[in-house]
Parts: structure tokens; sequence; C-alpha cells
């Protein structure tokens, strides 16, 4: 038995040696010699430091969590500016056209805003913002990471109410009192820019409060 599986081993060495060819000179490859190249292209992610934009919620659709849809603010040049636009709201036109809303509650204020030289920005809001909890405080927290985030120079978000660091949500189902960045809740960002009306385009040098 042994000696027929060897000799059909044998057999089957001698019949690829006999399908592969060598060439004694060197020839140009036929198209049909050539193997095949899939190309395939990945889309940016989004990164920070985009500018002036802010970032509001549009609907939930078919996802369990809202997309974040950017929306032009270039008139604001520093983050204090930038923070405070966002946390108007949007306008009435934006949400009419644009089906915009915003999980911030209603009355939160902003204390302050601080940088360090490592591209952490301090956020201080008033206690209003913790006026509601689960996934609409995830909203928010969206909302204002995502928003911060963007502005250049900013890597990380360090959020404080009334000067007190807390537990705040993630996209991934995560608490944590750790600054957050844009890739806590990349999963959720347009990456488009929207804008109703013409703005003036950032000329400005940002400033750090």
């Amino acid at each position: 038995m042994m000696r027929r599986i060897a000799a059909a081993f044998a057999v089957a060495l001698v019949l690829v040696a006999c399908s592969l060819s060598t060439d004694r000179q060197p020839r140009d490859i036929l198209d049909v010699e050539r193997p095949t190249v899939v190309n395939t292209t990945v889309a940016p992610a989004p990164e920070p430091g985009i500018g002036s934009v802010v970032y509001f919620l549009l609907p939930a659709g078919e996802s369990a969590q809202s997309p974040l849809l950017a929306v032009d603010r270039a008139s604001q040049q520093d983050p204090t500016g930038l923070l405070t636009a966002l946390l108007e709201g949007p306008t009435a036109s934006e949400q009419a056209s644009l089906g915009v809303r915003t999980a911030v509650p209603a009355g939160t204020a902003l204390i302050s805003t601080s940088s360090d030289n490592q591209g952490t920005l301090t956020v201080d809001l008033s206690a209003e913002f913790l006026g509601n909890a689960g996934d609409v405080l995830l909203d928010a927290v969206g909302q204002l990471v995502v928003t911060a985030s963007r502005f250049p120079g900013v890597r990380r978000v360090r959020l404080l109410v009334e000067g007190e660091p807390q537990d705040w949500p993630t996209s991934s189902g995560t608490t944590t009192r750790d600054p957050l960045s844009l890739y806590d809740f990349i999963d959720r960002v347009m990456d488009t820019i929207t804008t109703t009306t013409p703005t003036a385009p950032l000329t400005a040098a940002a400033t750090r409060n």
C-alpha cells in the first residue's frame, strides 16, 4: 500500500513539473499572464483641526445613536467663542433646513476654557449640563467633545462641571474621567461641513484663553 501511495505522489510531482516552464532569456510578460490587482480606496477618517465648526444632532434614523453634523461657525475664532456658539444651539433656519437639534440642556453656561501645550483643552461648564442622563447626556458630551477637538491644536478635551471631574460616557459604552477625544465619538461624526448662510472665511490667527 505504501509503495502505491509513493508511486502516485511521484507521478503527481512529475506532472506539476511538466506544467511549469522556464524561459532561457528574459521576455515581456503577456497581459494574460499578469496577476490581477484589486485597488481599494479607504475614505479618510475625520481628524482634529478642521476649523471653526459646531456639531449638532441629526435624527437617529435606523441607528441607535444620532449622527453628529458639522455646521459652519467660521466667525468664531477661539475655543471659548466656538463652544459658546454651540451652547446657544442651532438657529431656527438650521433647524428648519437641516433638521438638526441639540442635546445640551438649556441654560448651560461656559464657565471657562484653558489649554496646555500638549493639546488638552479643559472646558468647565455650569451644573445645568448634568440636567440630563443616559443617551441624552452621551449626545451632549459628544457635541462638546467633537466640536472642541475639531478646533486647530486641540487633541483632547477635559470636561468639568463647576470645576469638578465627572464620569463621562463614550460611544463605545464605557465611561471615563480621562480627557476625551474626537475618536471616542468617531463612529457618529459626519465629516461634512454644512452652512445655511454665507460666512466669511477664517483668516485671523486663533487665540487661546
